[in-house]
């Protein structure tokens, strides 16, 4: 048996590097309370320029804001009955959807089977860098306004347009001074202390946002806004509605997620009763052969976390190169976030690498 039972991960991680599968990345993967493993390696920026990496650079969540912000707020309000998350949207906000989004529900936004189709590239229609809240208002009526793909409860068909229109929702329901960043950074980060954990508002943002772009693991070359990406999102539908969206628009640290996956296996409050968070992050029966949970997806055999993880396990990714990884059986976690999209979203490789890595850390943590 190797000394180090994470020899073969880091060796893994090197070489994708090495090989230019990715710039960078940090690494964090724990089993209980004895074992432990931490690796940042390579660079958060190498063009135009070369900027190291390490374990407090800051990352672009991208679809991982599903889970941090959208689910967890949606899930804190059903645990305390103040959401009910099978009333059609109609009830919730009486005369503000379309006749044909009024019947559905958050959990079937949530659960990608609302029947949206996987997105709308609003880039193709819209320039960049257009401020002020009547453009984010615009933006979010053409979400409103999308045709749905299938009939709702049909299928499962994973779409941006869910949770952007459940954000919306949220910020609708709680008034004027609830725009999702402030209301994740009250009622979310605030329970964790996590103070590397924000949106980042393009044109109002939060104290907490205002770091310099060097703080930030470089995204794209973006050929759209014309300009390297760093310390604004990198997903253009959450550019549009200027940074703060419910699929994609935060930032946080490998160590500041650490907190957040110990706490969702128990170490502490997270603002939802053990029992809605065994209920919500079990599959959702809301089409057939549905099997992700509520925002959260599951391990599956061709997905992106290997064929290790438990059955009760839920983790999600973001394009950027991202993913955190919860299992309660095993009590562990695996966090892993790269900037697979430096310079260039085109991928190297590191998609295919994805699943064989972290079998290997599963591996590595069951030795």
């Amino acid at each position: 048996m190797d000394p180090d039972p994470f020899i073969h991960v880091d060796e893994t991680l090197r070489n994708a590097i090495d090989e230019g599968l990715v710039a960078g990345a940090v690494l964090i993967a724990a089993r209980g309370a004895d074992r432990r493993h931490e690796l940042a390696i390579g660079h958060a920026q190498v063009s135009p320029t070369i900027r190291p990496l390490s374990s407090s650079t800051l990352f672009d969540l991208a679809s991982l804001t599903k889970v941090l912000a959208t689910t967890w707020l949606a899930m804190q309000l059903a645990s305390s009955g103040h959401l009910d998350l099978d009333a059609p949207l109609e009830d919730l906000l009486p005369g503000y959807y379309p006749a044909d989004k009024a019947g559905l529900t958050i959990r079937l936004l949530m659960c990608h089977a609302a029947g949206f189709p996987s997105g709308l590239r609003l880039r193709q229609e819209l320039a960049p860098d257009t401020a002020g809240a009547a453009h984010r208002r615009r933006v979010i009526e053409r979400f409103l306004d999308a045709p749905l793909a299938v009939e709702p409860g049909l299928r499962v068909l994973y779409s941006d347009i869910g949770p952007i229109l459940v954000g919306d929702l949220l910020e609708q329901l709680g008034g004027d001074e609830c725009r999702l960043d402030r209301t994740c950074a009250r009622d979310l980060y605030a329970l964790l202390d996590l103070n590397d954990t924000f949106f980042s508002h393009l044109d109002d943002p939060l104290k907490v946002a205002l770091r310099p772009p060097e703080a930030f693991a470089a995204t794209e070359n973006c050929p759209w806004r014309k300009r390297l990406v760093s310390g604004e999102v990198h997903d253009e539908n959450a550019h549009l509605l200027r940074g703060v969206a419910g699929h994609a628009g935060l930032f946080a640290t490998a160590h500041d997620l650490e907190r957040i996956a110990r706490a969702y296996l128990g170490e502490a409050d997270i603002g939802v009763d053990e029992q809605t968070l065994r209920r919500l992050t079990a599959p959702q029966a809301v089409a057939p052969e549905a099997y992700r949970a509520f925002g959260w997806d599951r391990p599956r055999s061709d997905g992106p976390s290997g064929d290790r993880l438990s059955m009760r396990a839920y983790g999600h990714t973001g394009f950027t190169g991202t993913s955190l990884w919860i299992d309660p059986d095993r009590d562990a976690y695996v966090i892993l976030l790269s900037n697979r999209v430096h310079p260039s979203r085109t991928d190297r490789g590191f998609l295919d690498l994805r699943p064989r890595l972290h079998g290997q850390i599963i591996e590595a943590l069951d030795s």
